[in-house]
């Protein structure tokens, strides 16, 4: 289990670490992969626990929501902004509920999964383009989360895997209270020292605050895909990438902190 994890994280990590130095649009067409893949699998997941979902419309609209709050960011559609991601929010409920409207079997639960695959995986997951567009220190903040997300995860995995006695939540029983501890620890030093390599571009106070912000929500947005997964009776959300399950296993942890990191940037300093 632990080579093929390797083997991935050593041919992913260089090419996500050259897509976040570059930014622009070869950094935003990464995450558009990554919520169109994760689109496809929360989808996926939905059919297999007799769960479904109202496939174009999540398809369709989870990768126009992207798009326009792209285009948003780049461009004046009319004098206030946000006019396209406006328009598009209005229509993914229109076009969720007519199209319930006019099928056969109507589930209201089916509009609900359907709107929550749209704005947890595209709504929260584009914030990772926003984070990356910040200026003038996007490039080091976006750093700081990815590489805290990581170090967090390896520590609360080992260390948890070694020392870990108290179950954290019955929806992961692997993952326990020490791991958990463990991996907010290495979060908040983590942040502290990414920080203090930006010389001074990111202050100990707000490093630290972006430490257990990550430390905290990053298990919790992890817990919170499993608990899908869960849900349906699988394991992994595909098993696209050998060692980590699928794309949402791999990204599970930004889906709450790419929001709130990027928040947290504009409202905190």
């Amino acid at each position: 289990m632990l080579l093929p994890r390797f083997l991935t994280a050593l041919f992913g990590i260089p090419a996500v670490v050259l897509l976040i130095r570059a930014g622009g649009p070869p950094y935003a067409i990464f995450v558009f992969a990554i919520i169109a893949v994760s689109l496809y699998e929360f989808a996926t997941l939905m059919k297999l626990g007799a769960k479904p979902v109202q496939a174009p419309v999540l398809y369709v609209f989870g990768l126009l929501l992207p798009a326009a709050l792209y285009f948003d960011r780049y461009s004046a559609a009319q004098a206030g902004g946000d006019n396209f991601t406006g328009l598009v929010i209005a229509l993914t409920v229109i076009c969720a509920m007519t199209c319930e409207l006019f099928s056969s079997k109507k589930y209201l639960e089916r509009i609900g999964l359907t709107l929550l695959g749209i704005f947890m995986i595209s709504w929260c997951l584009f914030h990772l383009v926003a984070l990356r567009d910040i200026r003038p220190d996007g490039m080091s903040l976006t750093f700081m989360l990815i590489v805290t997300v990581w170090v967090m995860d390896t520590a609360a995995y080992f260390l948890g895997k070694s020392f870990g006695r108290r179950q954290l939540s019955t929806i992961s029983p692997k993952k326990t209270w020490e791991g958990a501890a463990a991996g907010f620890i290495a979060s908040v030093i983590t942040a502290l020292a990414i920080g203090r390599l930006t010389d001074g571009a990111i202050s100990p106070r707000f490093a630290a605050g972006a430490g257990v912000l990550i430390g905290i929500f990053g298990q919790v947005s992890d817990i919170s895909e499993s608990m899908l997964k869960r849900a349906v009776g699988v394991k992994d959300s595909s098993n696209l990438l050998p060692g980590h399950g699928g794309m949402l296993d791999r990204f599970d942890s930004y889906i709450f902190l790419a929001p709130l990191m990027y928040y947290y940037a504009i409202l905190a300093r």
